[in-house]
C-alpha cells in the first residue's frame, strides 16, 4: 500500500500535491451537499414536467423551468458501467488504490458519476444493485459513494 509519507520521501510530494479536490458548492447545489452531511441522498426536481437532474442545474435541462423541489432518493443504484484505477492516478489518489470509478443508474432515473466501496472490484458486474454510503473527504465535505446492496 502507498502512503502520503512514502509519496512525500520518494517523490517530494508536499501536503497540496496530496490533497484531493472537493467539490465547490452552487447555489443550485448547495441542498444537494447539506443532505449529504446528513447522509441524505437528495435530488432536484421540477416542479414543472418532474424531471429529475444529476447534477443539479441551475434550471432544468428537460424543460429550461427555475421551478424545482428538492426529493430524498431512495439510495438504490444499478452499476452501469465501471473502470478499476490501478496506476497513473494523480499523487493524492495513490493511497486509495486500486480504486473504483463507476457510473451508477439511481432508481429515481438520473445517472451519476462516483466510486464503488466496500468489496473486491473482482466481484463488480455491471447490472448489480447497489446501495449509497457516504464518505467524509474532508471536515464538513460528504461524499455520495456506492458499494454492492446486501442480499
Amino acid at each position: 500500500m502507498i502512503t502520503k509519507e512514502m509519496l512525500k520521501e520518494k517523490f517530494g510530494c508536499t501536503d497540496e500535491d496530496l490533497a484531493k479536490p472537493l467539490p465547490e458548492p452552487q447555489a443550485w447545489s448547495q441542498p444537494f451537499w447539506e443532505g449529504t452531511k446528513q447522509h441524505k441522498l437528495l435530488l432536484k426536481t421540477c416542479k414543472e414536467c418532474g424531471h429529475i437532474d444529476h447534477p443539479p442545474y441551475l434550471y432544468c435541462t428537460a424543460c429550461s423551468s427555475e421551478e424545482s423541489e428538492w426529493i430524498e432518493a431512495s439510495g438504490k443504484a444499478t452499476l452501469y458501467s465501471y473502470a478499476v484505477n490501478l496506476y497513473g492516478v494523480p499523487f493524492a489518489f495513490m493511497p486509495d488504490l486500486p480504486y473504483v470509478t463507476a457510473l451508477v443508474d439511481l432508481a429515481e432515473g438520473p445517472r451519476m458519476i462516483s466510486n464503488i466501496v466496500g468489496g473486491d472490484p473482482k466481484d463488480l458486474k455491471n447490472g448489480m444493485k447497489l446501495e449509497v454510503v457516504f464518505e467524509e473527504a474532508a471536515p464538513g465535505v460528504v461524499l455520495p459513494k456506492w458499494k454492492p446492496a446486501a442480499g
